[in-house]
């Protein structure tokens, strides 16, 4: 009973944070992600500082310095774009919930330091696949182009790093996964 009361709890907060998003502007859409890719580079980081200390397939840290380094690099092109469309303001602060799901540190380095590898990357798929398919809803349902054109970029990134995360746990598994 708790559990479908969780996901039902979890459905309506993902539903409100959808309905947030497609009401943003096309400044407040990009400092919003501005801040998720951050996050979403932290989360990665310490992924990739706790492989190190395990004694994981070298792939598993690597791919987690890489999504780190490529979720800064992605921050710091939306920052530019931000400064290029709205030269001289700063970021705006756009107060909604992450809509990638962020694990506690204590439950991250709990999984990490169990060995739950397949656990944490298919987590990290799951992460992925729902930013993406959230991204491209909104994309479909943007009237602005400029919008839209960001939405289906965003959607895009996320794509890749699901489209990463599954091929590394293919090779590491050997479970060959449904391509999404």
């Amino acid at each position: 009973m708790t559990t479908s009361r969780y996901k039902t709890n979890k459905k309506a907060q993902f539903e409100k944070i959808i309905q947030t998003l497609s009401q943003l502007n096309h400044k407040e859409l990009i400092s919003y992600w501005i801040n998720q890719e951050v996050k979403e580079a932290e989360m990665y980081h310490r992924l990739y500082t706790m492989s190190k200390e395990i004694m994981w397939d070298e792939r598993v840290p690597k791919l987690f310095f890489e999504l780190y380094r490529d979720s800064l690099g992605h921050a710091e092109i939306l920052l530019r774009l931000y400064h290029t469309m709205f030269p001289g303001e700063n970021v705006v602060q756009v107060d909604i919930p992450p809509l990638e799901v962020e694990l506690p540190g204590d439950r991250l380095r709990e999984m990490v330091f169990k060995g739950n590898l397949g656990d944490i990357i298919e987590y990290m798929m799951g992460t992925e696949r729902l930013a993406r398919d959230v991204y491209s809803y909104l994309a479909d349902h943007a009237t602005d182009e400029k919008t839209k054109a960001t939405l289906v970029g965003l959607a895009d990134i996320e794509n890749g790093h699901y489209e990463r995360l599954r091929k590394i746990y293919e090779a590491l598994f050997g479970d060959e996964l449904e391509k999404e």
